[in-house]
Parts: C-alpha cells; structure tokens; sequence
C-alpha cells in the first residue's frame, strides 16, 4: 500500500506580496473609492461617423455598363463594376481566346461572390449581373427577340 502524505506548500496567505506590491495590496484598497482611469462616463465619446459610401454590392446607381475588354488585366475594373451594382454587357469579342478564357474564369469568381448571374445571350457576348437584378429583358434585346 503507497502512503500519501499532505505537501506543506510554501505559498500560505501571501505574505510577501505587501513587501513586493509597495505594501497595499489589492486587500487594503477601500471598495468606495474611485480611481481616475481617464475614462468619463458622463459624457461618452460620440458616435463613429456614418460611411456614405454603400455596402457591398448595394447599388449606387444601379447601370449597365458595356464593356469590351482587349487584355485579362481589365478583369478586376470588371469586377469592381458588379460588386458596386451594376450590370455588366460584357463584349469578348476583341480578346484572345486564351485570355478570354481567363477573364471569364474571373469573372465567374467575382459573379459567384457577389451572388449574381452570368448568362452567355451571343457567341461573343455575356451579361453579368448582381443579384436581385432582371437580365431577362437585357438577354432579348441583345439576342433580338
């Protein structure tokens, strides 16, 4: 059988703490008294001021915009256009396929963060819009119906 015996700690009521803390510690300090931490709760600091600019994706004023981009590089002013609401007529037609190819792989990124749609209405052009927003009217007066 392993006897145990009771480890005497050395740590008591923490005696030492007066000589160490300047000799008033926690304990002495009077719950009625008030202590300047530079806060002034009579008159709390005014309100953050309101950002004019619109939340993401919330259209400023709502347009279509039509672009016919001629490098990938232009990708993100594309992008930028959707996320700041409005729709985009896209216009691939004077861009190498490879970097067509790019951009719309972008494109579909940006499309699918922002929630919105992209739908081919020709061979060479696209329609990407935010949400909440109709293309279908859009889609017919491109395609000529």
């Amino acid at each position: 059988m392993i006897k145990l015996r009771k480890n005497n700690d050395n740590y008591g009521d923490f005696a030492g703490d007066d000589k160490y803390y300047g000799g008033n510690g926690f304990d002495d300090m009077d719950a009625g008294e008030t202590v300047d931490d530079g806060f002034d709760m009579q008159n709390p600091a005014p309100a953050a001021p309101v950002d004019p600019s619109p939340a993401f994706g919330a259209p400023v004023t709502a347009a279509l915009k039509i672009v016919n981009p001629k490098e990938y590089k232009e990708a993100m002013e594309i992008a930028n256009l959707l996320m700041n609401g409005n729709t985009v007529l896209l216009n691939i037609e004077s861009i190498a396929k490879d970097q067509a190819i790019r951009l719309l792989d972008y494109l579909s990124g940006a499309v699918h963060v922002a929630g919105g749609l992209m739908t081919k209405v020709s061979k060479t052009t696209i329609v990407i819009a935010p949400k909440n927003i109709d293309v279908s009217s859009i889609e017919a007066m491109v395609s000529g119906n």
